[in-house]
């Protein structure tokens, strides 16, 4: 036996494995997607098994297509994808930079920074829209009050009484709501998450060329002139990469959605395919297969990018 072929004959059962991993479920969903398939149907039995007799062709896509939240659910995921993406990079890099210098207790902030990332993804959008984003009990809730109290104090003062009248009253913000819940799984998923970016780029920043910095501290470059010229162009595979880990990650949220809004108008694709699901498995398989189509759509596009990063 060659020397080549040994080596592939011993891969050939994991990569047997991993394809029977990957292709049963995405025939068995692509499968469903074309048949009439209802859970809970008692004027169409005959619906409620997934029987080749149950052919429907693209009849679930066309539903899906028509369905009132698909567009809202593509937008919302995009939405959320992007921002918290640009939230993530932009505080991960000035983290990054920041914890990178020396100082005491170094080892504790590190620690602290990067704990959140360990939190799990349900416990994490409790504690935010309970404890910290609640208008009553929330810190949100405490934090509104209290100013509003401060502002009513210093109404009464003798002077500068007048001029505070005129400051209205704060209203807490509700981020439950169809338009702030978004907003909420936003927040909550960029602060779990963006200590796996400073991880990502602070390592990389261990490895940043000091000899290059000095030089330019005597040619009397400043420190912006610096970070943009020096920094940001060595950090620029490691946030490739960052982007293109997070954008699929954060393509499947769906605990945070049901926790804090319950989809309501806070839908994406993994949560409206988990409505269809409770009753309609043809329509909930045809909207897997589009999401499936969304994800490929962006990691072509992320692998481009970051393929094209590697070559620089």
């Amino acid at each position: 036996m060659s020397d080549r072929k040994l080596p592939r004959l011993l891969q050939t059962p994991a990569v047997l494995l991993l394809l029977v991993w990957m292709l049963v479920p995405l025939g068995m969903t692509l499968y469903f997607s074309f048949i009439r398939y209802v859970l809970n149907n008692l004027r169409r039995p005959e619906w409620t098994t997934p029987s080749p007799s149950n052919w429907r062709g693209f009849g679930n896509y066309e539903f899906v297509l028509n369905s009132k939240d698909f567009l809202l659910a593509i937008q919302n995921s995009l939405f959320i994808v992007c921002s918290i993406l640009f939230l993530t990079i932009i505080l991960g890099i000035l983290i990054a930079v920041l914890i990178n210098k020396s100082f005491p207790g170094q080892g504790i902030v590190r620690v602290l920074l990067i704990s959140p990332f360990f939190v799990m993804p349900a416990v994490n959008a409790v504690l935010w829209i309970n404890m910290i984003l609640d208008p009553v009990l929330g810190l949100q809730g405490i934090a509104v009050a209290g100013l509003n109290d401060l502002i009513e104090g210093l109404r009464q003062m003798p002077v500068l009484g007048g001029f505070f009248s005129l400051w209205p009253q704060f209203e807490p913000i509700s981020f439950r709501a169809t338009q702030t819940s978004a907003i909420a799984v936003i927040m909550m998923v960029t602060w779990q998450w963006t200590p796996f970016a400073v991880l990502i780029l602070m390592t990389s920043l261990q490895s940043e060329d000091q000899q290059q910095k000095e030089a330019a501290v005597l040619d009397g470059a400043s420190t912006w002139s610096q970070f943009r010229f020096l920094t940001l162009p060595h950090l620029g595979r490691p946030i490739a990469i960052v982007v293109m880990i997070q954008a699929i990650f954060h393509l499947s949220l769906y605990a945070e959605i049901e926790i804090v809004s319950r989809g309501n108008g806070n839908k994406n694709l993994p949560y409206l395919i988990g409505e269809f699901a409770n009753n309609n498995i043809g329509a909930a398989s045809a909207t897997g297969i589009f999401a499936v189509i969304l994800a490929n759509i962006v990691a072509i596009f992320l692998l481009r990018m970051v393929g094209k990063t590697l070559m620089e």
